[in-house]
């Protein structure tokens, strides 16, 4: 780092981190946050070894659309210094699910999937695959930008307490540039963690920094609502000009009004563009870039002609643009700041911004969406904000006054501090029952929880359709066509506007998917998952489309284009109908091919895929291996249960001796070697049988319409993961010693290495050539082969399972700490074996 000319908080922010500690980092937009959160991590890679400090980091930010311009941004970076070759950057979004497993050396996600991921309910993985990810979230560095974005009711309370249960293992850095200064210092102590700027003299020296230099923005409250008046009035005084509206709907009316304006005035050189959330992404790309070529150049550089540019929240945070003048409606003020900060955007610059009151039909205030009329009890705080906000703008020490750094702070202080203060009072109270929470969800992988800890308002997923049901990839999939997502309040207001502007030629409103597919036994031999059969059902009421999750709706009463984006046609039927793009692909394989191996050669490929990076999809990048991966978080547990160092790596090297133990069972054997008499007629009839002593982990296998069929016909594989665990249980007691947590977190992810839900076992008797096998393996993880003989073989199935398995409550978070990490570490290493 002493190459590069660092500003001294961004210094303090890597010292502070590679000396152990977490930090709070509050610091101006512009201000180069970003590149002091990912410092400490890009010179640990390059210089330190994989126990000093996480080689992954995982870096969460509130919208997708962060996650995709931080991924870009950070390629670029990474290919410029030649690390293209040894730092895999990815990304994993709802619409770029790129790293479902979060296999890269840094990932940017949103904040909804770290925290899907660390409950145990990912969304970007099926049920099976349920604790594959939150030992990422353990092992990794990690970034949390933009905390006060997050919904103080769910998400941010959810956030806050994974961070309390790692503090103690887990390195991260959490940034916000609008949080009231008590509140920080709050956070602070809550989390163990280091505020900087950490004294009113850091503080003001943020305001000497980079973009913060010469800059003059000055603040001007406007009681009217914003039109296209206000903005064409106040053309002359800038020539780039960004208009941010509440609601899309909103900034699509302003959109027409301004548009219809500048042809009145005959004015063809304006250049006016519409963003908000409502895009099909090509198109919302198209617009970004052309944002970034038009805005993004300073004030001084840009001598093209004058641009409007109407947009909504999107662009409060992420886009690195500038511009002469702001006007946008009132939100709260972290919300006000966030806008700001794309005016005088660079040192040196001038720009204004007024803040106008938007007001209903009736006259009064409207503060959708930070308050909903019809949810009072659940958006008052918006509403209050609003209004604290609305108070403080007014006031002589704001109004009219350059805002820097300083008065920025006074500013959220005057308008945050109360509700900040009520924000954190009921967190410290709601902490023991939101631990208790997040562990119950953990342990019984309860997707449903999603409204109680991650996002309440669950939005509904919309898309244009003609015909579902004769779509046979939206009876598998009903996400398979792009759309977009609209809260439950909207869709219920849209289907009543709707009702009243239909026709006989239009057979239905909306229609909405239903499961009819039953669910079957939990398969832990099956290949691939029984996928999900759904049928459309068209909606009756406003109600029934308010709860249903995802929807069609019928062409004719839907509106699209590249200028305006999405529209319920609720003034009259569309003539122009429009298909839907499909979605991005990502999520699991929902086949695997394999291919023969013995029991110990699985075993030595489990081992080989824990200690030696692994080619991507791409040669020329790397998967770091699981061994650096895990080997930080590692020493963290050692020293806080206090186990002899190296204890957890001999633990795992022990595991993949032992996950396949049930394999070992006769009647396992005896259909895997049927199955190799057989499946050589899918190879030119050739000889694929082994033989007696064959001790077989896999068999030849390739996912195809004639082998499945052929498996279905021959009787069922016995499970063997529940019985691997209880097989091994007397060779795990040794290794564990007395520590009950050590041994659950070992039964567990043995007995969950194929699911997650795994909490029983059928009895067995071991193959003759078992006991060999067992020994042979031992000896290539590094340990002596007389331990074979605390393998139990022969199991009678009277012990339950559940008893041993690991306990998802607050007295017992170090086990399933430890539980996260070597489940992890084991079923990436188990599919990593059989990588070709």
């Amino acid at each position: 780092m002493n190459s590069l000319q660092l500003y001294p908080y961004q210094e303090l922010v890597a010292d502070h981190i590679l000396s152990g500690k977490s930090v709070i980092l509050q610091a101006p937009t512009g201000s180069g946050k970003t590149i002091a959160s990912l410092l400490p991590f890009l010179h640990a890679r390059r210089n330190l070894n994989s126990d000093a400090f996480p080689q992954k980091c995982i870096y969460s930010v509130p919208m997708r659309v962060l996650a995709n311009q931080f991924h870009t941004e950070y390629s670029k970076i990474i290919r410029k210094y030649g690390w293209q070759d040894s730092l895999r950057v990815e990304r994993q979004t709802g619409d770029q699910p790129d790293d479902p497993k979060m296999e890269g050396d840094l990932v940017f996600t949103t904040i909804d999937q770290t925290l899907s991921s660390f409950l145990n309910i990912p969304y970007s993985l099926g049920p099976r695959s349920a604790n594959l990810n939150a030992g990422a979230v353990l092992a990794s560095y990690l970034v949390f930008d933009e905390l006060h974005l997050y919904d103080p009711d769910v998400m941010l309370p959810t956030a806050l307490e994974m961070l309390r249960i790692l503090r103690s293992t887990t390195p991260f850095v959490v940034m916000t540039a609008t949080f009231s200064s008590k509140m920080l210092n709050q956070l602070a102590d809550y989390l163990n963690a280091i505020v900087v700027p950490g004294s009113e003299e850091d503080r003001q020296k943020m305001m000497n920094i980079g973009s913060q230099v010469g800059k003059n923005r000055r603040f001007f409250p406007v009681e009217s609502s914003l039109t296209s008046d206000a903005v064409l009035g106040d053309k002359a005084k800038g020539r780039r000009i960004i208009c941010i509206c509440n609601t899309v709907a909103r900034a699509q009316n302003l959109y027409l009004s301004l548009k219809a304006r500048l042809d009145d005035m005959n004015d063809c050189e304006t250049q006016i563009c519409l963003l908000h959330s409502s895009f099909y992404k090509k198109d919302r790309d198209n617009k970004e870039q052309w944002i970034a070529e038009q805005f993004g150049l300073g004030q001084d550089e840009y001598d093209g002609p004058e641009l409007i540019l109407i947009a909504t929240q999107v662009i409060e945070v992420g886009l690195d643009v500038t511009c002469d003048v702001i006007h946008t409606e009132l939100a709260p003020a972290a919300s006000i700041l966030q806008r700001a900060g794309r005016c005088a955007r660079r040192a040196g610059e001038k720009g204004e911004v007024y803040i106008y009151l938007p007001r209903n039909d009736e006259g009064e205030p409207d503060y959708t969406p930070y308050f909903l009329r019809n949810q009072p009890h659940n958006t008052a705080r918006g509403k209050e904000l609003c209004e604290r906000t609305w108070q403080a703008l007014k006031m002589e020490k704001f109004s009219g006054q350059h805002m820097d750094f300083g008065r920025e702070q006074a500013l959220i202080d005057e308008a945050h501090t109360a509700i900040d203060q009520e924000i954190f009072g009921e967190l410290e109270g709601a902490q023991s029952r939101r631990l208790e929470e997040m562990l119950q969800t953990m342990g019984a992988q309860d997707r449903g929880a999603v409204p109680e800890l991650i996002r309440k308002a669950v939005s509904r997923y919309i898309f244009v359709h003609s015909d579902p049901n004769n779509d046979g990839e939206l009876r598998r999939n009903p996400w398979h066509y792009d759309g977009f997502t609209r809260s439950r309040g909207m869709v219920a207001a849209a289907f009543n506007s709707l009702e009243k502007i239909v026709d006989g030629d239009t057979p239905w409103i909306m229609q909405s998917a239903y499961s009819i597919s039953e669910q079957t036994k939990r398969d832990e031999e099956a290949p691939s998952r029984q996928p999900a059969e759904y049928r459309w059902v068209s909606v009756r009421d406003n109600a029934e489309a308010a709860k249903s999750l995802v929807l069609a709706v019928h062409p004719s009463v839907a509106q699209y284009s590249a200028e305006l984006g999405f529209r319920f046609a609720t003034t009259g039927l569309s003539i122009d109908q429009h298909v839907a793009p499909v979605r991005p692909k990502g999520g699991e394989s929902t086949s695997y091919s394999y291919r023969r191996e013995t029991f110990t050669d699985h075993v030595e490929g489990l081992l080989r895929a824990y200690r030696a990076p692994r080619g991507g999809v791409k040669q020329e990048r790397f998967v770091i291996s699981l061994a650096d991966e895990v080997d930080f978080v590692a020493r963290r547990l050692e020293e806080r249960m206090r186990f002899p160092p190296g204890t957890l790596d001999r633990m795992l090297r022990i595991l993949f001796v032992c996950h396949d133990l049930g394999k070992l069972n006769s009647d396992w054997q005896q259909w895997a070697h049927e199955w190799q008499r057989q499946v050589g007629k899918f190879y030119g009839d050739a000889d694929m049988s082994v033989p007696t002593d064959y001790m077989a982990a896999h068999t030849d296998f390739e996912p195809t319409a004639e082998q499945k069929l052929l498996q279905r016909k021959m009787r069922k594989r016995p499970n063997h993961a529940g019985e691997s665990a209880v097989a091994a249980i007397r060779l795990l007691e040794d290794f564990c010693a007395d520590c009950e947590a050590l041994l659950r977190a070992a039964m567990s992810s043995i007995a969950r290495h194929h699911h997650p839900s795994t909490d029983s076992y059928q009895s067995f008797a071991g193959h003759l050539a078992a006991g060999k096998a067992v020994q042979d393996a031992l000896e290539v993880v590094g340990f002596s082969p007389a331990l074979a003989e605390r393998v139990d073989l022969t199991i009678d199935g009277r012990e339950p399972l559940s008893r041993m398995l690991v306990r998802f409550d607050a007295r017992h978070l170090d086990e399933v700490l430890l539980y996260f990490l070597f489940v992890r570490t084991l079923r990436l290493a188990d599919q990593r074996s059989q990588s070709k």
